[in-house]
């Protein structure tokens, strides 16, 4: 059985996308606030920290009561940035959580680390997502991730697969960036040579696959929505506005 959990969530400013998104104000909260307090709901989650290279982000997190270890500025991967700061924590498990999914159900995290708790021989995790049709299907921005039939990633790619030669339901889904890492495991994963899917796809969890290494895939219910560009920020409040779950949460979270 797992020790202890850590959930971290992985800052910075220097998007390439959306510069300075962790501190986008949504509803009322910096977004990497909705994050951070919103792991702090899960069960069975022993500690939340933000990993972040910038001090106007550790600040905003601190002023919240929140914890933060401080990293290099040079890592270009979130798992890079999550693998320095986990050097100086204690916990035999890592949960990724990403700084820009304001929308974190804590449940999901829950999911993404129950299989340490029950299956042999874990090393890594990965929180899959519906796709929402064929729109989602094509779209090179989404990184869809194909599973075997005991749950364990077969193939990542931003392309559609699998190709649908006949019609039916294939077990092809969202790979949502959520992830969850026995943590010598991950040391091992960010000291791994990069590789060619890796690489042409720019799918950082291909790396995993090509050297050998399995991913087990949890689904969960919902659909996952992260924020990349500022125009998504409008679709996020209407989602905690609209949505029950979103709202009763929010409330939890600023009270």
């Amino acid at each position: 059985m797992p020790g202890k959990c850590i959930a971290v969530v992985p800052a910075r400013m220097a998007s390439t996308r959306f510069p300075g998104k962790p501190l986008v104000e949504i509803a009322g909260l910096p977004m990497i606030e909705h994050v951070r307090r919103r792991a702090l709901l899960a069960e069975g989650i022993d500690e939340v920290v933000v990993a972040t290279c910038d001090e106007e982000i550790a600040q905003v997190v601190r002023a919240g009561g929140g914890a933060v270890v401080m990293t290099a500025d040079t890592h270009e991967r979130s798992t890079e940035r999550v693998a320095e700061a986990m050097n100086s924590l204690e916990g035999e498990v890592v949960v990724v959580a990403q700084g820009d999914e304001p929308l974190l159900l804590p449940g999901d995290l829950e999911l993404v680390a129950s299989p340490f708790h029950k299956l042999e021989g874990i090393e890594s995790v990965t929180l899959l997502s519906p796709l929402e049709g064929k729109v989602d299907f094509d779209n090179p921005n989404i990184v869809k991730a194909v599973c075997d039939q005991h749950g364990y990633i077969m193939l990542y790619s931003r392309a559609p697969i699998p190709y649908f030669q006949k019609e039916g339901d294939g077990p092809v889904y969202r790979e949502t960036g959520i992830r969850a890492f026995q943590t010598d495991f991950l040391q091992t994963y960010v000291k791994l040579p990069e590789t060619p899917l890796e690489q042409i796809e720019a799918v950082d969890m291909m790396r995993l696959r090509e050297h050998g290494h399995q991913v087990f895939g949890v689904v969960t219910d919902g659909v996952t929505l992260g924020v990349d560009h500022p125009e998504e920020v409008e679709r996020i409040e209407q989602e905690l506005r609209d949505d029950s779950q979103q709202r009763e949460l929010h409330a939890k979270i600023i009270a």
